[in-house]
C-alpha cells in the first residue's frame, strides 16, 4: 500500500512539472543592434588619381654647326625670342677666310669658263677639255655655297618663336660642333605628362576626359582631354607615359609644375560601400543586409577598391539598407535593431561597463 502512493505521489509530481514547463513562455532572442546605410539611387563612376608633370609642348635645341669660340650672346634665359632672332655668335675669322678662298675660286673657274667658251664655240677647242672646264666650275660653285653656309652658321638664329629654357653658350667660351648652344621652349601650348600602371592603361584611351588640379597656381582646375598614350612601357617601373595638352596663352604654367590628374572611369560604375562591411565566404565576396527586419546575406561583385570604399557592381540595388557595423553576432534571420553609430557605440560602452 505505500508502495502504491509513493508511485502515485511520483506521479504527480512529475504531471506537475511537465504542465508548469507547458505553461512557461518561450524565451525570445533579442534583437541585434547593427550600423546601417542605404544605398543610393545615383550610381556613380570610379575616380582614378595620379601626379603628373607641366612640360613644354616642344623644346628646340640651337646649336652651332662648326662650333668655336663665342663671340656675343643676346640672350638669357627666360626671355621671349621671335623667329629669325639672333641669339649668338662665334668667331668667324676662320669661316670667312674659307669663304674668301672659296669665293676666288669661283670667280676663276667662272673667268676661265667665259674665256674657253668662245674658244670651244669656234671649235678650236677639244671636247674633253670642254667637259673638264664645266667640272671645275661646278666645283667652285658648290665649295663656295658650302662656305658661305659655314660663314652663316656663325650667326645663331632662332628657329621657332618661344622662350630661352636654358642658355649654355657664354662669352668666351668654347662649344662643340653640335653642342647645345641655347634651348627655346614653345610656351602657347603645354603637356602634362603622367604614368599609369600597366593594370589600368587598358582604361585610359585617347580622347578621354581628365581634370588636372594645379597647386602651384592656387589649385587651378583645368579640363582637358588626352592626347598621346606612349605604346611601350618602362622596363623598371612597368607604367605607359599619357599626355594630356592645355592652351597657354597666360603663360602662367611653367615647365616642371606638379599637378594631380583625375581621370573619370565612367565605364565601371556601380556603387560604393565601406570595405569593412565586405566579407569574403566561399562561394564569393558578401555583405549583410536587412530585408523585413532580419538579416541576410547577399552575394556581390566588386570590379575595384576606391578611395572612399569598395566599388560593387552587382549584387546591390537602389535602396537595399547594408550593414556595416555589428555583424559579428549576426545569423541569417537574425532580428536586427537598425541604430545609427553614436547609439551603437553608447551601447558598446554600456555592454563593456557591465562587463568590467
Amino acid at each position: 500500500m505505500k508502495r502504491c502512493v509513493t508511485i502515485l505521489t511520483v506521479a504527480a509530481l512529475l504531471l506537475l512539472v511537465a504542465a508548469c514547463k507547458k505553461s512557461a513562455p518561450p524565451q525570445e532572442r533579442s534583437a541585434i543592434p547593427v550600423e546601417v546605410m542605404v544605398v543610393d539611387t545615383v550610381a556613380g563612376g570610379m575616380t582614378r588619381t595620379y601626379v603628373g608633370e607641366v612640360e613644354e609642348n616642344l623644346s628646340v635645341a640651337v646649336s652651332f654647326s662648326m662650333g668655336g669660340r663665342v663671340e656675343r650672346v643676346y640672350v638669357r634665359e627666360g626671355d621671349r625670342v621671335r623667329e629669325g632672332q639672333i641669339l649668338a655668335t662665334v668667331n668667324r675669322t676662320n669661316a670667312q677666310n674659307a669663304y674668301n678662298s672659296a669665293k676666288a675660286s669661283l670667280d676663276q673657274a667662272e673667268d676661265a669658263y667665259k674665256r674657253l667658251k668662245k674658244v670651244y664655240d669656234q671649235g678650236s677647242l677639244a671636247e674633253v677639255k670642254w667637259v673638264e672646264i664645266q667640272t671645275t666650275l661646278e666645283q667652285a660653285r658648290s665649295m663656295e655655297q658650302i662656305a658661305r653656309k659655314q660663314l652663316d652658321d656663325c650667326t645663331l638664329t632662332a628657329p621657332v618663336a618661344g622662350v630661352v629654357g636654358s642658355c649654355n653658350a657664354k662669352a668666351g667660351g668654347s662649344l662643340l660642333p653640335g653642342e647645345p648652344a641655347v634651348t627655346i621652349l614653345d610656351m602657347g601650348k603645354v603637356a602634362v605628362t603622367f604614368s599609369v600602371p600597366e593594370s589600368e592603361i587598358s582604361t585610359v584611351n585617347v580622347g578621354d576626359e581628365a581634370t588636372v588640379c594645379v597647386p602651384a597656381l592656387d589649385n587651378r582646375l583645368l579640363t582637358g582631354r588626352i592626347t598621346d598614350r606612349s605604346v611601350s612601357a618602362s622596363r623598371v617601373s612597368h607604367s605607359y607615359q599619357v599626355k594630356i595638352t592645355f592652351p597657354n596663352s597666360d603663360k602662367s604654367l611653367m615647365p616642371g609644375m606638379v599637378c594631380k590628374v583625375l581621370l573619370n572611369q565612367t565605364d565601371n560604375q556601380g556603387f560604393v560601400i565601406p570595405a569593412k562591411c565586405v566579407q569574403t565566404r566561399p562561394e564569393g565576396l558578401s555583405v549583410w543586409v536587412v530585408e523585413n527586419g532580419r538579416a541576410q546575406h547577399r552575394l556581390i561583385t566588386s570590379t575595384a577598391f576606391v578611395a572612399n570604399g569598395v566599388l560593387v557592381a552587382s549584387g546591390l540595388h537602389p535602396g537595399d539598407t547594408v550593414i556595416t557595423a555589428g555583424m559579428d553576432k549576426l545569423y541569417t534571420n537574425a532580428e536586427c535593431r537598425m541604430m545609427n553609430k553614436s547609439s551603437l557605440s553608447s551601447l558598446e560602452e554600456t555592454k563593456r561597463a557591465k562587463r568590467n
